[in-house]
């Protein structure tokens, strides 16, 4: 009578032998088809209805799309993982090689858009200088309109009710003359214009920062896209040269 094999515990260690590492890695290429199934989403949610003529949009997009091209090199990296046993169906080497291409591609898109991506930031600084310039013009007009309404103005009943818009406390007003009311509104308009001046600048310097950093990360955004991907493209050569090795 033979005596029986003692049984191993579930609580006992299990060592990772290669088949089950063999048997693990077709995971993460699972997940990596998945994360490239996910990014043509992504890009074609980015990329429709297209507005080819407008930078702030185009922009935009190339903004996004750099954000997501993690998605495209995980995808990769995962899809190319292969450990040393495991077998290549025929099918899997013509989807392989066609990736491969498909990131070279890929890369050199990226580095296309840098050439669009410099004209747009330098297009939406044009629009943010001409916008400021134009809003000034139209605030010196303003207050050229206003001074000369307020020399042509002789009634204090008009140039109360303008006091009281600016805020000019009732006290102050009660006890001067016309001419010194005129003098007083005056400055109280000169003033309100140079802080709308100054909140103007303000806002533009913010603006072109912003727009600064973000042409600065999208630009360089791009060429390490298109460096990696077109790295990937060449350390996958193995599987475009596989049938002659």
């Amino acid at each position: 009578m033979t005596a029986e094999r003692p049984k191993k515990k579930s609580q006992d260690p299990l060592e990772v032998t290669e088949v089950i590492q063999n048997l693990s890695f077709p995971v993460f290429r699972l997940l990596g088809y998945a994360l490239l199934i996910f990014s043509v989403i992504d890009y074609l949610a980015i990329l429709i209805p297209p507005q080819l003529t407008n930078p702030s949009w185009e922009f935009q997009a190339i903004s996004r799309m750099v954000d997501h091209v993690w998605s495209i090199l995980l995808g990769l990296t995962f899809i190319f993982l292969y450990s040393k046993g495991n077998i290549i169906k025929p099918r899997e080497i013509t989807i392989l090689k066609s990736l491969s291409w498909i990131a070279l591609l890929v890369g050199i898109f990226y580095l296309l858009m840098l050439p669009l991506g410099i004209n747009n930031s330098l297009t939406l600084y044009r629009s943010l200088n001409n916008q400021f310039i134009n809003q000034q013009g139209q605030q010196q007009e303003q207050l050229q309109q206003v001074n000369e309404r307020l020399k042509a103005t002789n009634s204090l009943q008009e140039l109360n009710t303008l006091a009281r818009v600016l805020n000019i406390p009732a006290e102050n007003i009660a006890s001067q003359s016309t001419q010194e009311l005129k003098t007083k509104l005056s400055q109280q308009i000169q003033k309100a214009a140079d802080n709308s001046t100054a909140t103007a600048k303000a806002t533009k310097k913010s603006q072109v920062n912003s727009l600064i950093k973000n042409a600065v990360r999208i630009n360089l955004g791009a060429i390490l896209s298109a460096v990696f991907l077109i790295a990937i493209w060449n350390m996958t050569r193995w599987i475009r040269v596989i049938d002659k090795i």
